[in-house]
């Protein structure tokens, strides 16, 4: 027998996840202009909370992740460019200009990284993806990872960097020599998300 309580379990998750039964949508009890309010904090997790949380919403985040694009925190706009691929659709037609002058900035790798990824999930893989195979060379760690997930998360699409996936593999695979089994994991596991069917 089901138990009451569960079907306010649903509907709760429902609305969450959709809105449905509210007028405003809400996250962990806040709304899209609480979580940008937040962003302007000055306890950095604070900022970083929040960004991530307005990918939550989807759609309805979209002017405020547009906005972050500009934030004067490189790790802001790093995710907002992140979480407007994630999303696609409207808002990310509408971030392309912005997420096109980010993807050439020269002040911070790693959001070059995250604007190139979501102008390559906005359909321009030709003109961005190079920009994350490349980093699959670079010397350091994080950011290897980073692209090789980012590369993972475009999907099929991004079949080209198949080659460059799977030398970094070879290169760190375990038992490689002089290999880092960081690198191979991310490498491998985004070898799988681009070889995996089309949806």
């Amino acid at each position: 027998m089901i138990r009451p309580g569960i079907f306010s379990i649903v509907y709760l998750l429902l609305s969450v996840a959709t809105g449905w039964g509210e007028e405003t949508q809400r996250v962990a009890g806040r709304t899209v202009d609480d979580y940008a309010a937040q962003l302007d904090d000055q306890d950095r997790v604070v900022r970083l909370r929040a960004i991530r949380s307005l990918g939550v919403f989807g759609v309805a985040a979209g002017g405020a992740l547009l906005e972050s694009l500009s934030h004067q925190d490189a790790a802001v706009r790093y995710l907002a460019a992140v979480q407007l691929g994630q999303i696609g659709g409207d808002p990310l037609e509408k971030a392309k200009p912005r997420l096109s002058e980010l993807a050439g900035d020269a002040s911070s790798l790693a959001v070059q990284l995250a604007a190139s990824f979501a102008l390559c999930r906005g359909g321009l893989i030709d003109e961005h993806l190079a920009r994350l195979i490349q980093t699959l060379e670079y010397p350091e760690r994080g950011m290897v990872c980073s692209a090789a997930e980012l590369i993972g998360n475009i999907g099929p699409s991004a079949a080209s960097a198949i080659d460059a996936l799977e030398v970094a593999y070879e290169k760190n695979r375990p038992g490689a020599k002089g290999g880092d089994y960081h690198i191979g994991g991310a490498a491998m596991n985004a070898l799988r998300k681009v070889r995996s069917p089309q949806d």
